[in-house]
């Protein structure tokens, strides 16, 4: 167990040699941070090996809170290195490409007519469409074919310049935290896969409540864990771990009751390991009420990560 500290001197050097392995030139700060959920500064570690890119493993700290179970990389780089890194690494060392391949887009938009259909019972027939984190914002396209005005947000210009350019979306070149969005404005809120790179999770899920109207939606896939545990490492990318107990808990912690929790694939068969929930808005929980949330169930959700990560590469017994 090991509580929040300042940064030692071999954390920032192994921080920098980080830093030029994934071809960041520029230093940043580092240091521990509170759990995403809880707010608790307890952490066990879990994994201490991460993949990234091109067959290599790097030694960057995944832990468990050992409060509410709650999985995340500590310590984190300040939100400048995000910013950065999402505008100009992150898919460039993913796909290596600025644009997306044709693949890349069909499959975003198969995924987009499958999540159509599997919430078509919890939708009106038309409605205001927000995909933070939308990439080229393929998965809007069957929304928007069925008169969904549909507005997508992404920190990587040439991803969301292709979608604007060749996709006729809306999709405006910004990071999660810093979005700038009407108040009580959408019916329906999705981020698919993105809420494990951002840096703030909290701010991210406020600013998304603020606009969403009430009794509006929000849906959230998480596939870093299990994806992870799919592929037999977890990668580097991915600041956070969500299962379907931790994203019920954000959202209710920000304002949603979750109304469908599943680990059936709802956006299809390409992503292996995700998993949803489907909140509906309306009041945050009150710190009581979040507190007492938190503690139950969280042995059960320790012992369940921990089984599924045990034969990771730096898995920690």
């Amino acid at each position: 167990m090991h509580q929040v500290s300042e940064t030692n001197e071999a954390q920032l050097d192994a921080a920098r040699d980080y830093l030029r392995a994934v071809g960041v030139e520029d230093d940043y700060a580092c240091a521990e941070q509170p759990c995403d959920v809880c707010g608790d500064t307890h952490f066990a570690a879990l994994v201490d090996e991460v993949e990234i890119g091109q067959g290599r493993r790097w030694k960057l700290p995944v832990v468990i809170c050992e409060t509410c179970g709650f999985v995340m990389q500590n310590p984190r780089f300040e939100p400048e290195f995000y910013d950065a890194y999402y505008r100009k690494h992150y898919r460039v060392n993913l796909f290596g490409a600025t644009e997306p391949e044709r693949a890349f887009i069909v499959d975003q938009l198969r995924r987009g007519e499958r999540l159509l259909q599997s919430l078509e019972s919890y939708l009106p027939a038309t409605g205001r469409l927000l995909d933070v984190g939308c990439s080229s914002g393929g998965l809007m396209v069957p929304f928007a074919k069925r008169g969904w005005e549909v507005l997508g947000t992404d920190p990587d210009a040439g991803y969301a310049e292709y979608g604007a350019r060749h996709l006729k979306l809306k999709i405006e070149t910004v990071g999660a935290e810093d979005m700038v969005l009407p108040e009580a404005h959408f019916d329906l809120v999705v981020i698919t896969g993105s809420l494990e790179h951002v840096h703030d999770v909290n701010r991210t899920l406020e600013l998304c409540r603020r606009a969403t109207r009430e009794g509006g939606l929000l849906f959230i896939e998480g596939r870093a864990l299990l994806g992870g545990v799919a592929a037999g490492t977890f990668s580097h990318t991915h600041r956070r771990y969500l299962t379907l107990r931790s994203i019920g808990l954000m959202m209710r912690k920000h304002g949603w009751e979750p109304i469908l929790s599943t680990d059936e694939l709802l956006t299809g068969p390409t992503r292996p390991g995700g998993v949803y929930v489907l909140g509906r808005a309306g009041e945050p929980m009150s710190a009581d009420a979040f507190a007492a949330a938190v503690r139950e169930g969280a042995a059960e959700e320790q012992a369940r990560v921990r089984a599924a990560v045990a034969n990771l590469p730096g898995a920690r017994r």
